[in-house]
């Protein structure tokens, strides 16, 4: 039979995988970012980079509202 323990265990540890998913998609999409940069502009680098920028954002507010939690 599992306790309380094991439960709040359990959900400590999905919860951290959770964070550190979210980091490693941070740094891939800094990664392509940089490269896109470093392209010849066109309009279907812009509309990856602005979509790489808006998901950083978010990926930055998920990770602050958790380092406040």
């Amino acid at each position: 039979m599992a306790g309380w323990g094991d439960v709040f265990g359990k959900i400590a540890q999905q919860f951290q995988g959770r964070v550190e998913r979210l980091k490693n998609e941070k740094t891939r999409l800094e990664a392509e970012k940089k490269d896109i940069e470093g392209r010849p502009w066109n309009e279907k680098n812009a509309v990856r980079l602005t979509a790489i920028c808006k998901r950083i954002d978010v990926i930055n507010g998920l990770l602050a509202s958790n380092s406040r939690d």
